[in-house]
């Protein structure tokens, strides 16, 4: 876990030292929006899962290299129960949502392609509910292999580095991978919590970048 705190510092602390050598970036400004996938789990104890929803935010620059942005997101998908459940199907529908907000180091730009490494820090919705099909005994069965309802709010983090591929001078093509970090805190035995654990997952988000204002 340090070395990956380490590691992010310090790709930060390069950035802005190169940012200085940049020219003037086009634009001060972007709304960005679209299809979020995460690889993850508020339910922490038991496997990850592919969460699908969307991603919307905004970006702004003070300077042609450094600004802040925010960023909302809902994603949402279901837990297959595990073969020793005793239970076929579903165990949880889960959905989380998030919102971030952080700096933001813009260190490349060209007519073609503009790319950034943000970091953004907030808080995550995370809630897993049983089946609302399921029967009382299925109930009891997941619940004895780990699975059980919950909803919490907790700290969340991204690492991430948004590449806008340019369709014209005002509208782009947004591919962003992140490491996505959430707090939650697993059930502990007889349904009480247990101390926060940090959750690393990947995320994606693609979508439409509309740009405003002009660099100096």
């Amino acid at each position: 876990m340090i070395t990956r705190y380490r590691i992010a510092i310090a790709g930060t602390c390069l950035l802005i030292a190169a940012a200085h050598r940049l020219p003037a970036q086009g634009n001060t400004a972007d709304i960005a929006g679209g299809f979020s996938y995460a690889n993850a789990n508020p339910e922490v104890g038991t496997p990850k899962t592919s969460l699908s929803g969307w991603a919307v935010g905004a970006s702004g620059y003070a300077t042609p290299w450094f600004g802040a942005g925010f960023e909302i997101a809902g994603q949402f998908g279901s837990v297959p129960a595990s073969s020793t459940s005793g239970v076929t199907g579903t165990a949880l529908n889960v959905k989380e949502y998030s919102y971030m907000v952080g700096p933001q180091f813009r260190f490349l730009n060209s007519s073609k392609v503009q790319s950034s490494f943000r970091w953004l820090i907030g808080g995550v919705f995370g809630q897993a509910n049983l089946p609302s099909t399921e029967s009382a005994a299925n109930t009891q069965l997941l619940a004895a292999a780990g699975y059980n309802p919950f909803n919490e709010t907790k700290l969340a983090m991204m690492f991430a580095v948004p590449v806008d591929v340019s369709l014209s001078r005002l509208v782009a093509l947004r591919f962003e991978p992140g490491l996505y970090m959430t707090d939650f805190a697993p059930l502990a035995a007889g349904g009480s919590v247990a101390a926060n654990q940090h959750q690393w997952n990947f995320r994606f988000m693609i979508g439409p970048v509309f740009r405003f204002g002009k660099g100096k």
